[in-house]
């Protein structure tokens, strides 16, 4: 089971591109900002298209995150596979996007597949 979202932020100062949600999402969960959130791997973040794995520590499934600069959206697809669900892991990853970097938000979507 599938869920995903796309979050949607704010233009950036004096009308320009955001700076990359990907890339912020991943610094701060390096530097061990928020648990039981790490990131797995990533592929370059400094570029784009790149992309970057966030799991949780004891929650089955993973989340693959991919910025879109020319929409300002981050995708976040959450995974889980033999039978578990992604509901609480996505809904830990939500929670570390709104208290963290809620003011750059505009509007989240979510979406069950």
């Amino acid at each position: 089971m599938q869920i995903q979202m796309q979050a949607f932020v704010r233009k950036g100062r004096g009308g320009g591109s955001p700076q990359s949600l990907r890339t912020l999402v991943a610094q701060d969960l390096n530097r061990g900002k928020h648990e039981p959130l790490y990131v797995e791997e990533f592929k370059d973040l400094e570029r784009s298209p790149g992309w970057a794995k966030i799991k949780a520590r004891a929650i089955p499934g993973a989340i693959n995150l991919e910025w879109d600069g020319s929409q300002r959206m981050l995708t976040a697809r959450a995974i889980a596979k033999m039978g578990n669900r992604p509901h609480t892991l996505m809904a830990i990853f939500l929670a570390y996007l709104l208290d963290r970097h809620g003011r750059r938000l505009t509007s989240i979507n979510l979406q069950l597949t």
